[in-house]
């Protein structure tokens, strides 16, 4: 592809252990004597959601669209294309469904199940936002960034209207642990839109070219741990050009030798 993508970053989120939202985050990454927040779990309250739905859905479902609310704000979300990301999907469920096929397979719960398909957040999230715009749900291994940021970047063009991206991941849980290792609960969102002149803030310029990709850990090594912990975490390099870091060049795979080459600065 010689075509070159561009996007402004008009809004994101965060949800991470000790760190509920965006602003939280910031407010973290500003302060160079605070520690990276423990434990395993986050916060995540998916205001915007029914409190039936709420009460139903899970963990990951509860994250995944707490980051997507942040992302979007007061916007109408109802006209807002997503792509939907996580490597593994909701790993405590589907541990809990396989553990129970393995003792009584006749118990199995059908709103476990009903939640166990990788586009449970995106379904969810299209209820809430009370949205008939396209949503897709990939699954692209622990280097899905590259695609999603693409899939994103391609809808934006193709559109020429805001796209939102959520990235998330929940932490491992019972005998997949030792098969899909993941640490923390991590999610990212990023709502993308055409450039417009003049307009101050984080711009995108994507390429796929053929290539190795290189790795992109974060400038600050304190979040290290949440980078090599969970899949989605490695949108955190982006998160901190959002809050006004040096411009960089990443790479990541794509698949068949390809990779995605992303120039992201923040304009003011």
């Amino acid at each position: 592809m010689s075509t070159t993508l561009h996007a402004a970053i008009i809004g994101w989120g965060l949800c991470a252990p000790g760190l509920d939202d965006a602003a939280a985050f910031a407010d973290w990454l500003r302060d160079p004597a605070r520690a990276l927040p423990l434990g395993r779990h986050a916060n995540a309250a998916a205001a915007r959601m029914a409190p039936s739905e709420r009460r139903r859905a899970p963990h990951a479902v509860h994250l995944a669209l707490e980051t997507a609310a942040q992302a979007v704000g007061a916007r109408d979300a109802a006209s807002i294309g997503a792509v939907f990301c996580s490597a593994f999907g909701d790993l405590p469920n589907t541990d809990a469904i396989l553990g129970t096929l393995a003792q009584a397979p006749e118990q199995v719960s059908p709103t476990r199940f009903a939640h166990s398909v990788h586009n449970a957040a995106a379904g969810h999230w299209s209820m809430a936002a009370a949205s008939h715009a396209a949503m897709s749900a990939l699954a692209c291994g622990r280097e899905g960034i590259g695609p999603a940021l693409l899939a994103a970047l391609l809808e934006v063009q193709a559109s020429a209207a805001p796209q939102l991206l959520v990235l998330s991941d929940v932490a491992d849980a019972g005998a997949l642990a030792d098969v899909v290792p993941c640490s923390v609960d991590f999610a990212a969102a990023l709502l993308l839109a055409p450039v417009v002149d003049g307009q101050p803030g984080p711009r995108l310029q994507a390429q796929v070219e053929d290539g190795q990709a290189s790795a992109d850990a974060p400038r600050d090594a304190r979040l290290q741990p949440w980078y090599t912990g969970n899949p989605a975490a490695r949108a955190l390099p982006l998160l901190e050009i959002c809050l006004g870091a040096a411009a960089r060049r990443f790479t990541w795979p794509l698949g068949s030798g390809t990779l995605l080459t992303l120039h992201c600065e923040y304009r003011p």
